[in-house]
């Protein structure tokens, strides 16, 4: 019988594992094309197979190196950041970029028993002028930054 030496490692492995068996079984009809003319699924499934490898490599590894063993799962920051993003999906088009980014860090911020409102607020400012500054002036892409 083959035992887990890393039970840590042999999760994180088999994540990696199904993420990247997911993306390549979601992208088999897309074109790959050649290095020279690269088609639209040459990259992500350059990234895909990458996942898969190093989650059978993890995998395998936790099989004959002793790790940490599983710890329990902490549900608070888990739930607000797939909330947080979630919400942010929903609020870009009708509040913009700005507005958006600002209540993902908000909610996101809530995940962490260490977060202090007096650094919170003005960094969420921040990172949101950022993404404002990149998306729309540096980058130039046609989304909305204000809800007006």
């Amino acid at each position: 019988m083959v035992r887990i030496r890393s039970p840590q490692d042999f999760a994180a492995g088999l994540f990696f594992l199904g993420v990247g068996a997911f993306a390549l079984y979601g992208m088999a009809d897309l074109r790959v094309g050649t290095a020279l003319r690269m088609g639209p699924a040459y990259i992500p499934k350059l990234i895909s197979w990458g996942l898969v490898l190093a989650g059978g490599a993890i995998a395998a590894r936790a099989l004959v190196i002793p790790g940490a063993g599983l710890e329990r799962w902490a549900w608070k920051p888990l739930l607000l950041v797939c909330g947080g993003t979630a919400a942010f999906a929903l609020m870009i088009s009708q509040l913009g970029l700005f507005l958006a980014s600002v209540a993902l860090t908000l909610v996101v911020s809530f995940g962490t028993t260490g977060a202090k409102w007096r650094q919170v607020i003005p960094f969420s400012l921040v990172l949101a002028g950022a993404a404002a500054g990149l998306f729309g002036g540096l980058l130039g892409l046609p989304m909305r930054l204000w809800p007006w």
